[in-house]
C-alpha cells in the first residue's frame, strides 16, 4: 500500500516541476529575456540553447518522467488492489480515479506536444493535471488506501466502463485548460499586449480554439459511450438500465452539456470567444459531476 501512495506522492512533486518550468518558460520566451548570440538579435525566440529551449525540453521531460511514475503508481495499486479483492482496475476510488485522470490528461498534452510542438500549452494543460493530482492527495488517508470493492463494483464492468468515462474527463480538461488559455490571449491582443509580453509565446486564437474543439470532439463521444456502457452495468448490478441516481444524471447533463456546444458550433458558428467561456463552463460542470455529487449528493454512486 505504501509503496503505491509513495508513487503518488513523487508524482506530484514532479508535475509541480513541470508545471513550474513551464511556467518559466513562457517567461524566458519573451523577447525581452532572450540572450543575445552571435549574429542574431536580442529578440530572437527560437535561438538554439536559449533560456526558453532548455526550460521548454526541461519541461518536456519531468512531465514525460511524471507520467512514467504516475503509470508506475496506478500499475502498483492494480496489483495491491489484485491482492486485497482479485480485481486489478486503479480507479475504484476518488483518490485513484483522480490519480487515472491526471494520467490521462498529461499523456494527451504530450501527445499534443508531440504533434504540434507548441510548449506554452503546457502551462495550462499540465497544471490541470497537478490540480488533479492535488486534489486527490487532498482526500483522508482512508480514501487514498485500497479497501475491498463493494459487490456491484467487483465486476468486469469496472475496467471499461469507468476508464472511458474518466478519460472522457481529461479531454475536457484539456479543453477547458485551453480556453483558458484563448481568454488570456484575446485579452492580450485587444490591449495591444500580445506582441510584446508573455503571450506571444502563446499559439494563434484560431489555433488555441481549434485545439480545444478536438480536444471535446474527443470526450464527447467516449462519454457517451462510457454512459452507455454504464447503463448496461447498472441492469447487469441492480436490475435496470436507468434509475436516475445523481451520477447517472450529472453525467448525462455534462454529455447534453458538450453536445450542446458542438451542436452550437457547427450549427450557429460559435467559435472563439464564446467557445472558450463555454469549454471553462462545461469543465466546471465536469468537475461537479465527478467531484462534487460524490460528497454533496448521495446515491447508487456514493462509494466512487
Amino acid at each position: 500500500m505504501f509503496r503505491s501512495l509513495f508513487l503518488f506522492d513523487v508524482t506530484f512533486w514532479l508535475y509541480l516541476a513541470a508545471m513550474g518550468l513551464y511556467f518559466g518558460y513562457i517567461i524566458a520566451s519573451r523577447k525581452a529575456l532572450q540572450p543575445a548570440v552571435a549574429g542574431h538579435p536580442a529578440g530572437t525566440t527560437a535561438e538554439e540553447g536559449s533560456w526558453a529551449d532548455t526550460l521548454g525540453l526541461l519541461a518536456t521531460w519531468v512531465t514525460f518522467f511524471g507520467l512514467i511514475v504516475n503509470g508506475m503508481a496506478l500499475g502498483t495499486r492494480a496489483y495491491e488492489r489484485m491482492q486485497i479483492s482479485g480485481t486489478f482496475a486503479p480507479w475504484s476510488n476518488q483518490f485513484e480515479a483522480m490519480a487515472y485522470v491526471s494520467f490521462a490528461i498529461i499523456a494527451g498534452y504530450l501527445l499534443l506536444e508531440l504533434k504540434y510542438g507548441i510548449k506554452a500549452i503546457g502551462a495550462f494543460v499540465v497544471s490541470i493535471g497537478f490540480i488533479a493530482m492535488g486534489a486527490a492527495s487532498l482526500l483522508p488517508y482512508r480514501y487514498q488506501t485500497a479497501e475491498p470493492l463493494v459487490p456491484a463494483l467487483n465486476s468486469y464492468w469496472i475496467y471499461i466502463h469507468v476508464s472511458i468515462t474518466l478519460t472522457s474527463y481529461a479531454a475536457f480538461a484539456m479543453a477547458g485548460g485551453l480556453g483558458v488559455m484563448y481568454l488570456l490571449k484575446e485579452r492580450a491582443e485587444r490591449r495591444g499586449m500580445a506582441a510584446t509580453s508573455v503571450y506571444a509565446t502563446f499559439p494563434s486564437l484560431e489555433k488555441i480554439d481549434e485545439l480545444g474543439y478536438k480536444a471535446i470532439m474527443v470526450g464527447f463521444p467516449l462519454l457517451a459511450f462510457g454512459t452507455i456502457l454504464g447503463a448496461m452495468w447498472a441492469n447487469y448490478a441492480w436490475g435496470g438500465y436507468w434509475s436516475w441516481d445523481p451520477k447517472e444524471t450529472w453525467a448525462l447533463i455534462v454529455w447534453l452539456i458538450y453536445g450542446a456546444y458542438i451542436h452550437a458550433r457547427m450549427n450557429r458558428g460559435w467559435e472563439g470567444h464564446r467557445a472558450a467561456v463555454y469549454q471553462i463552463f462545461g469543465l466546471l460542470m465536469v468537475v461537479f459531476c465527478f467531484w462534487g455529487v460524490n460528497f454533496l449528493l448521495s446515491g447508487l454512486h456514493a462509494y466512487a
